[in-house]
């Protein structure tokens, strides 16, 4: 369960894509809604690509 580990960061989006008001509030409760069923297929798709290999975390998120 998220506890609220991405909070500034979803915040911080939403307040450069120009949201204030009750639409940052709405907008935030909905994004937020959606970091743990995210956060599962992240990790589900990594498990399937990494099935059976050693690897480290950087081998995991490096973007080179």
């Amino acid at each position: 369960m998220v506890t609220g580990e991405f909070d500034v960061e979803i915040l911080r989006d939403l307040i450069n894509e120009g949201y204030e008001g009750q639409e940052l509030l709405e907008k935030f409760v909905a994004v937020r809604a959606e970091v743990p069923d995210a956060l599962e297929k992240m990790f589900a798709d990594l498990i399937e690509k990494y099935k059976g290999q050693t690897y480290t975390m950087e081998d995991v998120f490096d973007d080179e």
